[in-house]
């Protein structure tokens, strides 16, 4: 996959009004781009595929660990339910005799022992069910992805405003990896913003940087297929997950996005190069008949305008 010199945008406004294009061709029109936007890193597809199968082969068990978790989770809210119809029938049924009373509490006190030993096992099963070791250190979506690069770049960049008390609450391990299943978005201005978080994290020169890895079209619903989740489109691995050899090897590619502007260690900014961005658009086929006609368009106009001034 080569990385473009130029990039190309070819998104219709909104307020743009149907025209007949017929007669138009598609030309491309040069002009400056920002010099301040952070490319994605260049990865080959070669790559990407053996990026995408060393996570799928990591993530084996988490469908059955997200699955009997979730079967856990209902069973444990249908016996709480169950607890509070109970109690609330006790309170609203009356007590005509006492044998009655005695034979309803005995049947109660059968029935409270049976959902104390439903939920004894459902938290006995929550413990014995244990999470993959890559799951362990996982968080997926764009939006928790997000949360946690701003924090850890806020941190870097400025540790002294964001130091927590000791009663407060243990922040999360930054993100090292974030995976990205860019070839799916739509629309891709979604996880636009993720190059640019990466490289303002690795700008304030942590002590291990961070890397986004692209992957290849597809790896979206399986992943989420493998996760036993809807979707998910970003995948963030943080700093405490130990070091697989295989994953490692194919990582060590991948270049270090960084922003050398915001880099607080460089004392004079270097000049950046020219960026140049192509802006798709339209032209008539033959020139000389579209000049002519908005010439003629232009007469007929001048000559109604005259009209009208004269009728007044």
């Amino acid at each position: 996959m080569s990385e473009k010199n130029a990039r190309t945008l070819s998104h219709t406004s909104n307020r743009v009004k149907p025209r007949d294009t017929k007669d138009k061709k598609v030309a491309f029109k040069g002009a400056l781009d920002s010099p301040f936007r952070i490319q994605w890193p260049s990865v080959p597809l070669t790559l990407q595929r053996s990026i995408l199968e060393c996570i799928i082969d990591l993530l084996d068990g988490a469908s059955d660990y997200h699955h009997h978790r979730s079967l856990a989770r209902r069973k444990r809210k249908r016996v709480c339910k169950a607890m509070e119809r109970a109690s609330r029938k006790n309170k609203e049924t009356s007590e005509p005799a006492v044998v009655s009373v005695n034979k309803r509490a005995s049947n109660e006190l059968d029935y409270h022992m049976h959902l104390d030993q439903d939920i004894q096992q459902c938290e006995t099963h929550d413990a014995n069910t244990e999470p993959p070791v890559f799951l362990r250190h996982l968080s997926y979506g764009i939006n928790v992805v997000t949360k946690r690069l701003e924090v850890q770049t806020q941190s870097a960049r400025h540790p002294n405003i964001l130091t927590l008390p000791e009663t407060s609450e243990t922040p999360p391990k930054p993100l090292k990896y974030v995976f990205v299943c860019r070839a799916d978005v739509d629309p891709p201005l979604l996880i636009e913003h993720l190059p640019h978080l990466i490289a303002a994290y690795n700008s304030a020169r942590p002590p291990q940087y961070a890397k986004l890895i692209p992957l290849p079209q597809g790896s979206e619903s399986v992943l989420a297929q493998i996760l036993g989740i809807r979707r998910v489109t970003a995948l963030g691995l943080d700093m405490d997950f130990p070091d697989d050899t295989r994953l490692k090897t194919l990582l060590e590619s991948i270049p270090i996005l960084a922003a050398s502007w915001s880099s607080q260690s460089t004392p004079i900014t270097p000049l950046i190069q020219t960026h140049i961005k192509l802006l798709r658009t339209t032209t008539p086929k033959d020139m000389k008949e579209a000049k002519e006609s908005r010439l003629q368009g232009r007469a007929e106009a001048k000559r109604r305008k005259t009209n009208h001034s004269s009728l007044k």
